[in-house]
């Protein structure tokens, strides 16, 4: 039996004009059944090198409750990085974290073509057109990418944050989403933690936000912090939701 593969991408809220879109590139571990996992053992595909882990479902939520239109990458991280310029060799990974993937290794042009085509190219293109969408509406837009990371890649050092929230260039959106995290007294939160993205200057919130002068941040929520995964979406969900209300006043 043939399986239907799901698109490339989830929207939700297409039509609406609040100003923020809300990315996430990592939301979900699934690989096309004729790739047979890209020859990984099934249970890799529920670790961080496949998603991020609790980042799907906050960004659903976070779009329900706040009415924003969202984006969700629906294919694994390891199959194409949607959080990648179509340039850039981290785009297809035939390692990561020291895991080995094997169907990755010696990639042909032409299979490298074939995924940029038909599932990283249709998110971006999709994006920009939502863009377009709201400033014939009146609206500035703003991009605003949720991520998670692992509390320890292996051989790196531990990861002390909470959260930490990324840009290339300071704007007024980043910044007030720092300030605003700040104010919880049990949250480690600090700019461009724990990657620098003015050093990879990559991803949905650099590609459409900063190359195009829009505001824009990344947030990266440590992955330790869904590890009750219902309780860890409803708490970040009310943090970035009460900050995304404040800040369109």
């Amino acid at each position: 039996m043939q399986v239907q593969e799901p698109d490339a991408y989830e929207i939700i809220n297409k039509d609406n004009v609040q100003p923020v879109i809300l990315t996430c590139e990592h939301a979900s571990t699934y690989i096309p059944q004729k790739y047979h996992n890209l020859g990984l053992a099934p249970e890799m595909l529920d670790t961080h090198i496949a998603r991020d882990k609790g980042c799907g479902e906050l960004t659903r939520k976070l779009a329900e409750r706040s009415g924003c239109t969202a984006f969700l990458a629906n294919y694994s991280r390891l199959f194409i990085d949607y959080n990648r310029r179509e340039n850039e060799a981290d785009l297809i990974l035939a390692e990561s974290d020291k895991v080995a993937v094997p169907a990755n290794v010696c990639l042909s042009e032409a299979e490298r073509e074939y995924r940029l085509e038909n599932y990283h190219r249709p998110y971006y293109r999709a994006i920009f057109a939502a863009i377009e969408r709201l400033r014939q509406n009146g609206r500035k837009p703003i991009i605003f990418s949720i991520h998670g990371f692992t509390p320890q890649l292996k051989g790196g050092a531990p990861r002390p944050w909470h959260a930490g929230v990324l840009y290339v260039k300071e704007n007024p959106f980043a910044e007030a989403l720092l300030k605003h995290l700040q104010q919880y007294p049990n949250f480690k939160v600090d700019a461009n933690v724990p990657y620098d993205l003015r050093q990879f200057n990559t991803g949905s919130a650099a590609i459409c936000g900063t190359d195009t002068g829009l505001e824009n941040a990344v947030i990266e929520i440590r992955d330790s912090e869904f590890d009750d995964i219902t309780a860890g979406v409803d708490h970040w969900c009310a943090v970035l939701n009460r900050f995304l209300q404040d800040y369109r006043v």
